[in-house]
């Protein structure tokens, strides 16, 4: 069941499997969802108008379905041959400018490390930053031994630090207010 978390926006946590997060923004009959999980989590029961990926890993992608009708996904991520890649057939290239989403503005912002098609998106309206499998509450950081990159994530959680939010929602664990 999705929790609300901001204004027009609320979570769902998947199993204890992978520990996952969904995002859903909800506004004027239309919804958005950040990420899908594996497909194997019950509370997406819709079609969303838009399904933004923060990357191809298959507990972020795999919960796409052929219906959906627009996909996007970092264009990096298409090449990329990391581990556990799962390129849903339906995704198609984000062109990683602002999204406007009824009343919520977002940003895009190419964070490679964990993946080469990496992203964060900020909702400017609520102050919140789905970060994926970028940065997490605590300081933690993605890992990058999936094809990943120690250097990039060094450089995309700098890029991270100087974005303004006021809510770090990442693809896994807990939410974070930001200090």
């Amino acid at each position: 069941m999705f929790e609300k978390i901001a204004k027009g926006t609320s979570m769902l946590r998947t199993d204890a499997r992978t520990c996952g997060t969904v995002y859903l923004i909800e506004e004027g009959g239309k919804r958005l969802l950040v990420d899908s999980g594996d497909g194997k989590v019950g509370g997406i029961d819709f079609a969303p108008d838009v399904c933004i990926l923060t990357h191809g890993h298959a507990d972020h992608t795999m919960g796409v379905k052929p219906s959906w009708p627009l996909v996007l996904l970092h264009p990096a991520e298409f090449a990329f041959g990391g581990p556990f890649i799962k390129i849903p057939k339906n995704a198609r290239p984000n062109p990683m400018t602002p999204l406007q989403f009824g009343s919520h503005n977002l940003e895009f912002f190419h964070t490679p490390g964990h993946t080469d098609g990496s992203v964060c998106i900020l909702d400017k309206a609520n102050g919140l930053l789905f970060s994926g499998d970028t940065a997490f509450a605590g300081g933690a950081r993605g890992r990058t031994d999936l094809g990943g990159s120690e250097e990039k994530m060094a450089e995309s959680l700098k890029l991270v630090e100087r974005i303004s939010y006021k809510l770090l929602c990442p693809g896994h664990g807990e939410l974070e207010e930001k200090k």
